[in-house]
């Protein structure tokens, strides 16, 4: 296994109850998530076109079944937007600790090539960003691919030659995401770089502040604080951009999906 990736799991360690219970509970919202339309039809199909006898009762108990199933939708969806966000926090903590333990003991070499600024970036914003990426990623993969195998069955049951039409679609959808998902971390990158200049900038100037305004050098430092701030905001730009093409072309897509549903299903 790449070591860093090996490091990045490492963290996982003492939260693996809450992590097994937090994939539970995103099983569960994917699952009834599935369910709960599937219900529906069988009510609007089934029950009332069928003209069952006992169409009423049968309302009322899978009206019960899928009122049964919102309330475990939202217990599981409760329990992974707290408790999985606690445990990206205790990880984000952990995380903290460690490279804050690490600064300690590097070389003086180390911090005289190196801003205090862009260091504090690290132990700060990319550590909540990694945080993140710990509570949600998990759980993300599970109900994506819940959501995916469970659509297409249900599809392929319901209509499988207009299922396998829309699938054709995904191999574009892949592709087209994959390249814009590269120019969307680059963008990202420079952000995040632009960020600790500006933390950077404000830590020198700030803990020099006393010959600063000794030789009223404000004026200097404001333009340099400028410098820094627009650098950000064009890294910016360029990330909403990215942003912009990649879910603008995801809703395209979608939309797409909908004509041929319209024209192929009909």
């Amino acid at each position: 296994m790449n070591p860093r990736i090996k490091k990045f799991l490492s963290y996982y360690k003492p939260y693996l109850g809450l992590l097994l219970a937090d994939l539970v509970c995103a099983l569960i919202v994917s699952a009834t998530t599935l369910i709960l339309p599937l219900c529906a039809r069988y009510i609007t199909k089934d029950i009332l076109e069928g003209n069952m006898p006992d169409a009423l009762s049968q309302i009322y108990l899978i009206g019960g079944m899928m009122l049964a199933l919102v309330v475990l939708h939202i217990v599981c969806q409760s329990f992974v937007d707290y408790q999985g966000h606690m445990m990206g926090a205790l990880m984000e903590r952990d995380l903290r600790t460690e490279l804050f333990d690490h600064y300690q003991r590097l070389s003086f070499h180390f911090y005289d090539e190196q801003r205090t600024g862009q260091l504090m970036t690290r132990i700060t914003n990319d550590s909540f960003d990694l945080s993140e990426l710990y509570h949600h990623g998990p759980e993300d993969i599970v109900i994506s691919l819940l959501n995916f195998v469970g659509a297409f069955v249900i599809m392929v049951n319901i209509n499988a030659r207009l299922a396998l039409i829309l699938f054709l679609f995904l191999p574009v959808m892949a592709v087209y995401a994959y390249y814009l998902n590269i120019r969307l971390k680059r963008s990202y990158r420079t952000s995040k770089d632009r960020i600790g200049d500006i933390n950077a900038q404000v830590e020198d100037t700030l803990a020099g502040i006393r010959t600063v305004k000794s030789f009223t050098n404000e004026s200097v430092e404001e333009q340099k604080f400028m410098h820094a701030n627009n650098r950000f905001v064009d890294s910016r730009r360029d990330v909403y951009r990215s942003e912009m093409y990649y879910y603008s072309g995801l809703i395209a897509f979608t939309q797409l999906l909908t004509i041929a549903v319209i024209i192929f299903g009909g």
